[in-house]
């Protein structure tokens, strides 16, 4: 690419994704190509994700359906906060589209979004959502010694919250077409493998919730395309 066909690019680039977006970038001789790589590692890294997400979220609806109903997310024993009372009924208008009827509950839990369940897991439902949702998690072996043997540990809110926030930290910044890519090769690759740690991770942690799960994803963001433009 000439230098007067580059910047001519870049003009482009910069007139469609604007300029602060495409900075991150121009840095590069194919700056177009970095732009698409990066575009490949966030949409591989997303595809991860939604399993864990839809995981998470049929687990539960699994667990608290029981005690609070199968619409629960509209029980008011549960102290939903603003901001939740706002995506349910986000949800719910999307659910019942022009039809105008009450949507089945399987259609609003599909509908609500990854924030929702990530915030369910803090202190304000610590005394609802977590306690009927902690006992369908499976439990962590510990090492086997006379005096806890066939025992396992149980994750804390605490500890389970800080994994859901790994997936919701990547999930954002993917969902939302942040800059993955770094200016030097070596850092990039050193972000990445740390990413993909970061999800390989929680996905191990998430055995919590389903350890036959785990074996079946989750190799999509190792080979995200034919590697990054030179």
């Amino acid at each position: 690419m000439t230098s007067n066909n580059r910047s001519e690019r870049i003009h482009d680039l910069e007139a469609w994704f604007s300029p602060a977006r495409m900075s991150t970038y121009n840095y590069h001789p194919d700056p177009e190509a970095l732009y698409l790589w990066n575009t490949q590692i966030t949409k591989a890294f997303l595809e991860d994700i939604q399993h864990v997400e839809v995981l998470l979220r049929n687990r539960v609806d699994v667990a608290v359906s029981p005690k609070y109903g199968a619409r629960w997310y509209t029980n008011p024993r549960i102290p939903f906060d603003q901001q939740a009372k706002n995506s349910i009924k986000k949800a719910e208008r999307r659910a019942r589209g022009s039809t105008g009827q009450v949507p089945p509950p399987g259609r609003v839990i599909a509908e609500l979004n990854f924030d929702f369940w990530a915030y369910l897991f803090t202190n304000t439902y610590t005394s609802t959502i977590w306690p009927p949702f902690r006992k369908t998690l499976h439990g962590t072996p510990l090492d086997v010694t006379e005096k806890n043997k066939n025992r396992v540990s149980l994750p804390s809110l605490v500890d389970f919250k800080r994994e859901v926030n790994v997936v919701y930290r990547l999930r954002n910044r993917c969902a939302h077409h942040e800059p993955i890519v770094k200016k030097s090769r070596h850092s990039e690759e050193s972000h990445l493998d740390e990413a993909q740690q970061a999800l390989d991770q929680s996905n191990f942690k998430f055995t919590w919730i389903s350890p036959s799960a785990v074996e079946v994803t989750l190799t999509a963001a190792t080979s995200p395309g034919t590697g990054p433009p030179q």
